[in-house]
Formats: C-alpha cells, structure tokens, sequence
C-alpha cells in the first residue's frame, strides 16, 4: 500500500516533542511523496474552551478564543468549513510543524475539525483518506486513562488506517 496522506493531529500538548512527530512523520511521508495534513480539533462545546484548551495564539492564556470568537466560530463552520481551518493555521504549534514541513519541502495542508477530539480526527482521518495517522502522546498513569481518556488511544484503536505512535521521553 502506497502512503499517500499523512494525518498528524497536533496540539499544545505536543511542543516539547514537536521534533520527534515532524522526523517520524518525515520519515512516512518523504519516500512516498506523500501530503501531510496537519490537523487540530477544537471542541465543540464552548465550555470546555477555557478550561482545556491552550491558547491557539501561543502564550500561557487560558483558552483558544474568546467565547464570542468561539461562538461566532461555530456558527460560520457549517456555512464555511475553511473558518476552522484558518484558526487552526495560526496555531503556533501547528506553524512550528509545518515550518518543518516547509522547510523539508514535504507537501503539506492544516485542517481544522470541530466536535469531540477523538471523533473529529476519526472523521477528518476519513474526509482526507488518511493513508497512515502519526499521534503523539505521553505516559499516562491506568487512572489517568480511565478518569480523563486518551485521544491517542481512541486513534490507536479506532482508526480505520494504520497508526504510527511517538511516544515522549
């Protein structure tokens, strides 16, 4: 099976090991010439926003957005869908990766989604016909698991194409 597309989720979560995604998914997406699209998933209910999401402007802030942004935001998704996509470019993780990306001269896109995290990366992973999805994630302890979940798990396991881990240090 040729890898053509790449889905690589980021987020704030994923900067101190923003090096070893961008090498791995170097490493997948080079030999085939294959897109990378570079994705972030914004929840979609507003109360969330503040108290788990990072800023997408970069600095130590307590949400994305604003909630009238994020109000507005979710209104124009469904009339237009490229509203999420040009939030999620500005993210200053999703830059640093695809600065990289750049710079490797790997062809590249940033896709935004909105609903449950889990969900919409499984949806988006679909839309873009993911040939292989690169995740990241830490050492969770079993109760961290069972009380907050993982995202990276729920891909590892329900992700309708293969999966490639990179674990932190």
């Amino acid at each position: 099976m040729t890898v053509e597309t790449v889905l690589l989720p980021i987020d704030d979560a994923d900067e101190d090991r923003i090096n070893r995604i961008v090498d791995t998914v170097l490493e997948v997406a080079r030999p085939t010439d294959a897109t990378v699209v570079v994705a972030h998933a914004i929840p979609d209910e507003n109360e969330t926003v503040a108290t788990t999401i990072p800023a997408i402007t970069g600095g130590n802030y307590p949400q994305v957005l604003s909630p009238p942004e994020y109000d507005d935001l979710l209104e124009e998704y469904p009339d237009d869908p490229d509203a999420v996509d040009e939030v999620v470019a500005e993210h200053e993780t999703v830059q640093s990766v695809t600065d990289r990306l750049e710079e490797a001269g790997v062809d590249y896109e940033v896709r935004g989604a909105v609903g449950d995290p889990g969900e919409a990366i499984l949806e988006l992973a679909s839309d873009v016909d993911a040939d292989r999805l690169v995740v990241s994630g830490s050492r969770r302890s079993p109760t961290d698991k069972a009380v907050f979940g993982s995202l990276s798990q729920t891909l590892l396991l329900e992700a309708s194409c293969p999966v490639t881990f990179v674990q932190s240090d």
